[in-house]
């Protein structure tokens, strides 16, 4: 699941990144996203526990599967997305089923039903948790990723003997 805003008023900011390093673009972009991420994917997780946390059949998987992470293959100079984490394989996990019976389970937990629960199915409503954290968030996120590439900015000035004027 992919969600992106834009980020209008920010010229200025654009004009100076463009007279950087490529190198130095992306790590300033990447460290702003990652932290604009940041209270949304708190946000998501917060709608999780609150949705589905007072079920008897809720185990946390999905709450412990929400991450943020780079996206290297992509057109944009820096992406970054909350995904659900897919656990790797460490062997054979065995856990009961439904009927008592062992079961095998290559990977262990597996959020694998995010998707089904944000989007709905056939037979079952949605009941999205990610982007009513998006739509709540999206104005806390701007202003951190504007505050956090301003400051990264200013730390990149300095170090490199640069005049920087704030706007």
């Amino acid at each position: 699941m992919n969600f992106s805003f834009d980020v209008r008023g920010l010229a200025e900011m654009e004009r100076f990144l463009t007279t950087l390093p490529e190198e130095v673009e992306r790590k300033m972009l990447y460290g702003a996203l990652m932290g604009a991420a940041f209270p949304i994917l708190e946000q998501a997780r917060e709608n999780v526990r609150r949705n589905f946390g007072t079920s008897v059949r809720y185990t946390g998987t999905l709450e412990r599967a929400l991450v943020r992470g780079r996206n290297r293959r992509t057109k944009f100079a820096a992406r970054v997305d909350i995904k659900i984490r897919r656990p790797r394989q460490k062997g054979k996990r065995t856990t009961r089923g439904t009927s008592g019976t062992p079961v095998l389970k290559p990977f262990g937990d597996d959020a694998f039903y995010a998707r089904f629960l944000e989007f709905g199915t056939s037979r079952m409503i949605a009941r999205p948790f990610l982007r009513p954290a998006v739509n709540a968030k999206t104005a806390v996120a701007t202003e951190r990723f504007a505050r956090t590439l301003r400051k990264r900015m200013e730390a990149w000035c300095k170090r490199n003997g640069v005049t920087y004027r704030p706007f």
